[in-house]
């Protein structure tokens, strides 16, 4: 790693000032990393979790003795005028890692979090045996379909791999979500540093927790960056594919500014995502509303709010985010709010980062690598379970085992707080089913929906709504007039792939191959008897198996190149799933989903469809590494619960 001009140039003050905002725990495991020295041993960790609350030293006489002696590390770094450093020796690596985690890591899964520190940016592409493309790459096409986080991330290692592609993007621009999410207080809830691309850990981003334009600015510079945006076709919208027996190739009709169009490729990778089609209710009296009446995700360009009076129907995260931000503008806001969501208080959620903050990514060497680990070792397998699996042996009428207990109190407590001038809106926005049965909703702690519920121009309402008229909304016998009303009503998360039409071998339609019991995909990528599709943020991809659900779909993507990759290096042209090894899958998936705190009955959301969840991802990351990392290599010896997915075995490929 190159030494930056910049630490050269700072002085004493300057470092002093910049080691203030810093992380003790990622400072413990670098320091020993960097200099060996092993007084942080005995620094105790504290109590500080994914949600951001605890204390991440012991002891505050600990912290303030890491930072004193990472300041005198730059001081010295800047004064022995070295242009680069590397990462030190690798047998401190095991132990420095731990240091940072808060807890030791088995040797056997050192590899996965090394690669997790992203100390390697290329860890999860195509690796050439012979280290280049064979001459048969130039052969092969593939078709990306979308721009959003994945399909970005497949179109830059097809190209570093020389794997000729095409992007197909239906909006003018990159982004997928980002792009189309444009409603006030759009905001990542996964902490911005693990939601970046491994190739792009080190991007500098401003908040901890990115707002959405700031979110589709690195998209944005990710398809300049990496010379992606020339591969892409956009306003362009795939309507239907189709898988030729015979010639082995995926036909591809889509519509485009010039009309139809037609994409031959030997191979197709979904990037569409699930969280991409808008869901509107159905409700009396819809097409009668005289103002503006819009989805969140369709949010119209120059639509204003100031003055105006405005309804939200929802309470899921956008309907949650945009509530207090319209409510600083409209005359009055109301919430329609059939069912309250958990929200999990952060207080750095819609706060930037100090600027001190960003100078140690720059000028810390290897600082953004710890950081990047410190956020999935927070959220390690071994700690998320626990706050997501029922425990059969606790009995709580609220929860389903100790830390969601734990978690539901934590949560009580900070709406009693926000709320407590005024206590008949706390039963209102007590959930009655247990934390993680829905998605979380991640709030700031001074200013979030409990903030605005208690201003003068908002408004509450938890009657169901009876119809819309021409000038507002009937919700409890009551008509409530309105300017403008704002759907905060989700997505078909359920309908993966729709509405394009997509047929396989004999003409075989996806929607049939799923008529059993909905979406379904061999490790989230592969249905059978769809040779050379992939599915990224395909069924049951939400990642609930610890790490972020940027790493698993990184992992999937990963999964699909290599298998494209093996078809060329072994002069095969196509590869598909068996049966047997589909349903092998499934039964493991199901085995650990019944097991899960998201399907609890007493919830009500996307995430349960039909009995199952045909969306989360309860297998543990770690699990999933294994079987996603070399498809067409050597199959190992060992066996995990009869799954091979492996070319020859549970992978039909010739």
């Amino acid at each position: 790693m190159n030494i930056s001009d910049e630490l050269f140039s700072a002085s004493d003050a300057e470092i002093d000032d910049a080691i203030k905002y810093s992380s003790p725990m990622v400072l413990r495991g670098l320091l020993y990393q960097l200099t060996g020295d092993t007084d942080v041993f005995a620094m105790p960790p504290g109590t500080s979790t994914k949600f951001g609350t605890g204390k991440e030293m012991a002891n505050e006489a600990d912290a303030d003795l890491i930072k004193a002696k990472a300041a005198a590390y730059l001081k010295k770094l800047r004064d022995s005028g070295a242009d680069e450093i590397d990462i030190g020796p690798e047998g401190r690596l095991h132990k420095s890692l731990s240091l940072t985690a808060g807890h030791d890591i088995p040797e056997h899964e050192l590899h996965i979090w090394q690669e997790e520190a992203a100390f390697d940016r290329w860890a999860r592409g195509v690796r050439w045996k012979g280290g280049k493309p064979p001459r048969g790459a130039g052969n092969f096409k593939v078709a990306v379909i979308g721009t959003g986080i994945t399909g970005l991330n497949v179109a830059v290692q097809l190209k570093r791999a020389g794997i000729p592609f095409v992007v197909i993007e239906k909006n003018p621009e990159v982004g997928g979500s980002w792009y189309e999410n444009r409603y006030p207080g759009a905001r990542v809830d996964t902490s911005s540093r693990g939601y970046t691309h491994l190739f792009s850990y080190d991007y500098p981003y401003k908040h901890s927790y990115c707002p959405r334009d700031e979110n589709l600015e690195y998209f944005k510079w990710v398809a300049d960056n990496f010379s992606v945006r020339e591969d892409i076709q956009f306003n362009t919208e795939v309507v239907s594919m189709d898988w030729g027996d015979e010639s082995g190739i995926w036909t591809l009709k889509a519509q485009g500014p010039s009309g139809p169009r037609v994409f031959e490729v030997n191979a197709v990778i979904s990037c569409v995502g699930f969280l991409s089609r808008p869901q509107l209710p159905d409700i009396e009296g819809m097409d009668s509303f005289a103002g503006d009446a819009f989805h969140t995700a369709t949010w119209p360009e120059g639509v204003e709010i100031k003055g105006k009076r405005v309804a939200v129907i929802g309470s899921g995260a956008s309907g949650y985010q945009t509530t207090p931000v319209i409510a600083e503008s409209a005359a009055h806001t109301f919430l329609f709010q059939r069912k309250p969501n958990w929200c999990i208080e952060d207080e750095t959620y819609v706060k930037k980062l100090p600027p001190q903050a960003l100078w140690l990514d720059r000028n810390f060497p290897f600082y953004s690598n710890y950081v990047r680990f410190r956020i999935g070792a927070l959220i390690n397998p071994d700690t998320s379970k626990p706050a997501i699996m029922v425990d059969p042996d606790f009995d709580d009428p609220h929860t389903l085992s100790p830390l969601n207990k734990a978690t539901r109190d934590m949560c009580v407590g900070f709406i009693k707080r926000k709320l407590a001038s005024r206590p008949d809106l706390i039963e209102k926005m007590t959930p009655n089913f247990p934390p993680m049965a829905s998605r979380p909703i991640r709030v700031d702690s001074d200013n979030s929906l409990f903030d605005a519920l208690l201003r003068d121009n908002v408004s509450l309402v938890t009657d169901s709504i009876e119809k819309i008229t021409p000038t507002g909304i009937v919700a409890g016998g009551v008509e409530h007039e309105l300017d403008v009303i704002t759907f905060a009503t989700g997505f078909k998360a359920n309908d993966y792939l729709w509405p394009m039409e997509v047929r396989g071998r004999g003409g075989l339609r996806i929607e049939d191959a799923w008529a059993k019991d909905g979406p379904r995909g061999y490790l989230g990528a592969m249905v059978p008897e769809f040779p050379n599709l992939f599915m990224c943020y395909g069924p049951n991809s939400n990642n609930f198996g610890g790490f972020t659900v940027v790493d698993l779909l990184e992992l999937v993507a990963q999964f699909s190149l290599r298998c494209i990759a093996g078809l060329i290096e072994n002069n095969q042209s196509r590869v598909e799933v068996s049966h047997d090894g589909y349903w092998r899958f499934a039964s493991i998936l199901d085995e650990m989903e019944s097991k899960m705190i998201y399907m609890d009955p007493r919830a009500n959301n996307y995430y349960q469809h039909g009995g199952r969840s045909c969306v989360n991802g309860p297998i543990d990351i770690r699990r999933m590494w294994r079987w996603l990392n070399d498809p067409a290599g050597t199959p190992p010896a060992e066996n995990d619960a009869g799954l091979r997915p492996y070319f020859g075995e549970d992978l039909l490929a010739r």
